[in-house]
């Protein structure tokens, strides 16, 4: 993918997420959400940011957490899930998502990147033999990326400005003026047909036409590292942020958690979590990798439930491409007994998923970790614990969603957001919020009284909610038919 030279590494920003925007996206047909970003403190590596996530079921927070995993893979290189088509509002022919990142570089600059892409479903048909009828045609969508607009603040002189376009596939064939004509001679017709071939590729495994290989390969040839602009530079770098940075813990990876299948724990250079399964299959150099990932986990566990540690087992065996490799085994330790780690409670389990990528968010300024589902399975009191510790002393970036409504108690009140009814305006900052105010009181009176410019809860009825159990389970004198 795109390089980071030598000196280029030593000038490499702290990144973090400032906005996210989401349109016909799942459950979302438009909602906005900014960060604090600790744009504050500079450099932001000196304070950590979060974002809390609120409200009922099916109001588009696990849509947020969704599409930072999606846009993780789409910057990162890596096709889009064949699923994904489903993600499409069903009010829409296409979703559009967009990021925007904070960039703050040791200089003291502090600059704006935003990342827009279009993903639209194209159908394949494919016949499939049935046994009792004729040949059928099936219908399934199959996801592709449509557009993508770069834009920054950021000039290759290295000052700021205004926001303008480094890349636009919506309007030419790669970009606009900044790179376009940097590294392409519009004149030689062999560089239109290459970047239409590479298109038509990317367009066919459902991939970003900016970060495939192909387009990276041919760009890091003709600049190099006595030669490269800054252009190339913020390419590298929010390419570099997605694919190492950025961890994503959804509900698929959480599903498995809770189901015992494993523990996920993010490796470098890979679109989502490695899941530890006593079936797991891994390179030496991965085993090695989630060896000092378990040492760091044991140290902070034995502050959380004391007289636990984590173990790992190796078997030694060969992997599908013919290398040597290992089978992962968790175990959990408890004095002189060791016994497998999914015999442990649901919330231990849960803890330790999340433990790994948590120690790595509260140390480095540049890392932002997303769970979907914080609460689930963990004790509330340290719940608040955590999220405190990581609010007064982390470096990183936390977003999170959940349903218990202890950290709104225990964390800044600039952190937290909330879902509305209304899915043309899906995410909201509660307004009107004096410093005295106990936030989950406040969010529990607006619930019941609705004082806020949107509906934040859309409100159940108690006796139809009674009356419609008492009508599905019948009305006879035994209470069963």
């Amino acid at each position: 993918m795109y390089h980071i030279y030598k000196d280029h590494a030593r000038n490499l920003p702290y990144v973090r997420i400032k906005k996210i925007e989401l349109t016909n996206f799942k459950g979302v047909q438009h909602g906005v959400i900014e960060c604090n970003c600790a744009r504050e403190f500079i450099p932001c590596n000196t304070k950590s940011d979060i974002l809390g996530l609120y409200g009922q079921n099916g109001s588009g927070k696990s849509s947020l957490v969704e599409a930072l995993r999606t846009l993780k893979g789409i910057i990162g290189g890596y096709h889009i899930d064949q699923g994904f088509a489903k993600y499409i509002h069903v009010s829409s022919e296409a979703a559009h998502l967009a990021v925007e990142l904070d960039l703050q570089y040791p200089s003291g600059t502090v600059a704006t990147v935003r990342y827009e892409v279009k993903l639209e479903g194209r159908e394949k048909q494919d016949p499939i033999q049935k046994t009792d009828v004729s040949e059928e045609n099936i219908h399934e969508k199959y996801p592709f990326i449509s557009e993508e607009v770069i834009k920054t603040d950021l000039y290759a002189d290295g000052t700021t400005g205004r926001m303008h376009a480094i890349v636009d596939t919506k309007n030419r064939l790669f970009c606009g003026d900044s790179l376009e004509d940097q590294y392409f001679d519009k004149n030689d017709p062999r560089v239109k047909e290459e970047l239409v071939y590479i298109k038509r590729k990317t367009y066919e495994d459902s991939r970003s036409f900016v970060f495939c290989n192909a387009l990276s390969e041919t760009l890091n040839l003709k600049n190099t590292e006595e030669n490269h602009t800054k252009y190339y530079e913020i390419l590298a770098e929010i390419n570099l942020y997605f694919e190492n940075f950025l961890y994503v813990l959804g509900t698929r990876t959480s599903g498995l958690v809770q189901l015992k299948a494993g523990i996920p724990i993010y490796l470098p250079m890979n679109d989502r979590a490695l899941v530890l399964t006593e079936k797991t299959v891994v390179s030496l150099q991965t085993f090695r990798y989630v060896e000092n990932a378990v040492r760091d986990i044991n140290i902070v566990l034995d502050t959380l439930i004391p007289g636990l540690q984590l173990g790992i087992k190796g078997i030694p065996t060969i992997t599908e491409n013919g290398n040597d490799g290992m089978f992962v085994k968790m175990m959990s330790i408890r004095g002189d007994k060791e016994f497998p780690f999914d015999y442990e409670s649901d919330g231990i389990i849960k803890i330790v998923s999340i433990l790994a990528d948590f120690i790595v968010a509260y140390n480095q300024g540049s890392t932002t970790l997303v769970v979907d589902e914080f609460d689930s399975g963990v004790f509330e009191y340290l719940l608040g614990e955590l999220l405190q510790i990581f609010e007064s002393s982390g470096k990183g970036q936390f977003i999170f969603t959940s349903h218990n409504l202890r950290p709104l108690e225990v964390i800044d009140k600039k952190f937290i957001r909330f879902t509305t009814s209304d899915e043309n305006n899906r995410y909201y900052k509660l307004k009107n919020i004096g410093n005295t105010n106990n936030l989950r009181d406040l969010y529990l009176r607006e619930v019941q009284l609705g004082n806020q410019d949107v509906e934040i809860y859309k409100r159940t009825k108690t006796f139809k909610i009674a009356k419609a159990l008492k009508l599905a389970g019948g009305e006879t004198q035994d209470g069963r038919e």
